[in-house]
């Protein structure tokens, strides 16, 4: 494996684990009642996510679609749009504000969906090899160019780049 390779890997892995822990914490508040916790997590996580959600919907995903085909990366951008659903709801949440029950359940069942997407992201990594190592050149220096920038993850989907 090129070096190239091993550091976009690395790079993509450590996304997918701070997503994983972000949306973790977001749906142990949910689950607890603590509202003003699961907004302080969704704030944090609309922060730490944006350059690696940018980078898959702008750069990876096109050229994704071009392996997996149409259904599952489109799979993959519904997760992304259930997820800043959750996100762009929590980081409104004014403190004084108490979601419902209903309320709740509706943004785990979103922060759920995006939680399965995290959970099995084996098939982006697969991917990844599979992709020309120019490509994958380009790709490193994206992502990288994207923390510089460090967009907001709901500031990706006002742009229009998640659905």
């Amino acid at each position: 494996m090129s070096d190239v390779v091993r550091e976009l890997f690395d790079e993509f892995q450590r996304d997918h684990e701070t997503l994983g822990r972000g949306l973790h914490a977001i749906a142990s508040a949910l689950r607890a009642g603590d509202d003003g916790q699961a907004g302080a997590a969704a704030r944090e996580l609309n922060h730490t996510a944006g350059a690696h959600i940018a980078f898959e919907e702008r750069h990876f995903y096109p050229e994704l679609r071009k392996l997996l085909g149409n259904p599952e990366v489109e799979a993959f951008e519904n997760d992304h749009a259930r997820g800043v659903q959750a996100i762009a709801r929590l980081v409104t949440l004014q403190p004084s504000e108490s979601l419902t029950a209903a309320q709740r359940d509706g943004l785990l069942q979103d922060v759920a969906a995006m939680q399965a997407h995290t959970d099995e992201c084996g098939e982006h990594f697969g991917a990844i090899g599979r992709v020309p190592l120019s490509r994958q050149e380009a790709f490193l220096a994206a992502l990288r160019q994207l923390r510089v920038q460090s967009p907001t993850w709901t500031s990706v989907a006002k742009q229009g780049h998640t659905q």
